[in-house]
């Protein structure tokens, strides 16, 4: 029981960094950092800055997903 203990551990304390990560990547009102990747092209010449926003969402949105599943496994396995 101890090895998945620590799994789990290692795992959640990956995709907690792979979180905060993708938070601070986000956008805000202004082209944020994901649209500086392109060089502030923005969405006129080039459609790459909103296909790196979607891909970061996706990012997000997993990384949240799987966070909750082993926070709540911790929980689970450490009580």
């Amino acid at each position: 029981m101890g090895t998945i203990k620590i799994a789990v551990l290692v795992l959640h304390i990956i995709v907690s960094i792979m979180l905060i990560v993708s938070v601070l990547l986000h956008s805000g009102k202004g082209s944020g950092l994901a649209g500086g990747i392109l060089g502030g092209a923005g969405g006129t010449m080039f459609s790459g800055t909103h296909i790196v926003e979607k891909n970061l969402d996706r990012i997000t949105i997993i990384s949240g997903i799987i966070f909750a599943l082993t926070s709540i496994g911790l929980v689970w396995l450490y009580s």
